[in-house]
């Protein structure tokens, strides 16, 4: 990923929206690049998060806000169970 310093400064404040939150690797790539510019992440919004995956306590670790409309606790046996 790679965004141009153009659009991207130290004054911003960014919220990433993003479809999927499973290990987090997209979400720490891009708090990486906002980082090097200088610019603050807001937050997190995600659509769907496979809880199971851990990507969410890597980002509560490092104190993100994380907001998801679904959370999935599993996919075992061909069944999706959501977080309440």
């Amino acid at each position: 990923m790679a965004i141009s310093p153009r659009h991207l400064t130290s004054s911003d404040r960014v919220l990433i929206i993003d479809d999927f939150l499973a290990n987090g690797k997209a979400s720490q790539t891009l708090i990486s690049i906002i980082k090097q510019a200088g610019a603050t992440v807001a937050g997190l919004g995600i659509v769907i998060e496979k809880s199971f995956q851990g990507g969410r306590a890597e980002l509560d670790a490092q104190g993100y806000r994380v907001e998801s409309l679904a959370r999935v606790q599993s996919l075992a046996g061909g069944v999706v169970t959501f977080i309440e």
